[in-house]
């Protein structure tokens, strides 16, 4: 066999199959296109896409909120979300009340200072004596120069004049060896402390005074000043530099 005749037998063994394969062909019924799944698919590939898009915008909100934990040096439990804190206005701290700080018991002024006592009533010194204002009594003097006053011995003088609200201005001068550290009236209710004011140089007198309220009466006395029994100016070592006992009580 030449050839030719075998190529001419794969020749026409090749057309048969093509016969045949097209026969089977037309045999074969299509099958209907499956749209309701299509949909079905498309529709929950959709939901899974936006559920992912949401996840990732929470995620991104969270964030700010873990950073502001972790710069506070607080860190969220594993597990928990991190919620941002309220905001609180600052509310201010309490300030003490203020209190006036005490007089001191021994005060060196300049001559001609004035010394605010209370409301309306001032002390001053000058070399001369002593001054004082009230209301109703303004520009007073009492002079230590004139020779009233016996400055060669210790001794102590009172003035008086009564206040609203049972308030007492007391004051006096006091003379006598020593420098002055503290002043104390005695009354029948208990002692009161006054202050001391003396000039530069210590010149042997000073001004005493205190603003306070006097006990109740004792029995038999009408003048408040009963309730005194005694004013006495003392120097550092508790001694006595003048005083005057009134003999009341």
């Amino acid at each position: 066999m030449n050839h030719s005749s075998r190529s001419a037998r794969a020749s026409a063994e090749a057309e048969r199959l093509r016969e045949v394969f097209a026969g089977a062909a037309l045999d074969v019924t299509p099958s209907a296109v499956p749209l309701g799944a299509i949909e079905r698919a498309g529709r929950s590939r959709l939901r899974r896409r936006r559920a992912a898009v949401l996840g990732v915008a929470c995620g991104a909100l969270l964030v700010p909120f873990a950073v502001a934990g972790l710069r506070d040096g607080t860190e969220p439990a594993p597990g928990t979300s991190v919620r941002p804190s309220p905001t609180r206005s600052a509310s201010p701290t309490p300030t003490p009340a203020a209190t006036a700080p005490e007089a001191p018991p021994v005060r060196t002024v300049a001559p001609g200072e004035r010394v605010r006592v209370a409301p309306g009533i001032r002390i001053w010194l000058t070399p001369q004596g002593k001054h004082w204002s009230e209301p109703e009594q303004p520009d007073q003097f009492r002079s230590v120069v004139d020779g009233n006053l016996d400055m060669a011995a210790p001794g102590l003088t009172m003035q008086s004049s009564g206040k609203s609200g049972g308030q007492w201005f007391l004051s006096g001068i006091f003379h006598g060896p020593g420098t002055p550290a503290r002043a104390e009236i005695t009354t029948t209710g208990g002692p009161v402390t006054a202050t001391v004011l003396t000039l530069p140089g210590n010149p042997g007198w000073g001004v005493w005074y205190a603003v306070t309220k006097l006990p109740p009466l004792a029995k038999g006395h009408v003048d408040p000043m009963d309730g005194i029994t005694k004013v006495t100016v003392y120097d550092a070592d508790d001694r006595e530099i003048a005083s005057l006992v009134t003999g009341a009580g």
